[in-house]
């Protein structure tokens, strides 16, 4: 379960729902006063949190990639709702996949593997 460190609690949370279609659980707080949120949606789980202790601004230098099916219906309702970091199509190392940005700048990836 990756576990995102964000700017804006709200405004994450507002994204991850409404343009991903993840259901938000309670908000809680962690130590040192840090707001947190679990998400889910099918068996996929995300944690958002506002904890310092995840370092001072959100950053993170890889991409994170979910398995996902149905790609291509996730892709077609959410395109034209974030930021394309490249858009869908069939990778050489065999998988169909799209990825895009976060309010955060974080690089999320969906795919699937390619049936042809």
């Amino acid at each position: 379960m990756p576990v995102l460190r964000v700017s804006d609690l709200r405004r994450s949370l507002d994204w991850y729902t409404s343009v991903l279609g993840f259901v938000a659980g309670a908000e809680f707080a962690g130590d040192g006063g840090d707001a947190n949120c679990f998400l889910t949606v099918g068996k996929i789980e995300v944690l958002l949190s506002t904890g310092s202790h995840l370092g001072a601004q959100p950053s993170f230098t890889g991409v994170l990639y979910f398995r996902v099916s149905g790609v291509e219906e996730l892709w077609s309702r959410i395109a034209k709702r974030a930021e394309v970091v490249w858009p869908l199509g069939v990778q050489d190392y065999g998988t169909r996949e799209f990825g895009i940005r976060d309010p955060d700048g974080y690089v999320l990836a969906f795919a699937e593997e390619n049936p042809a």
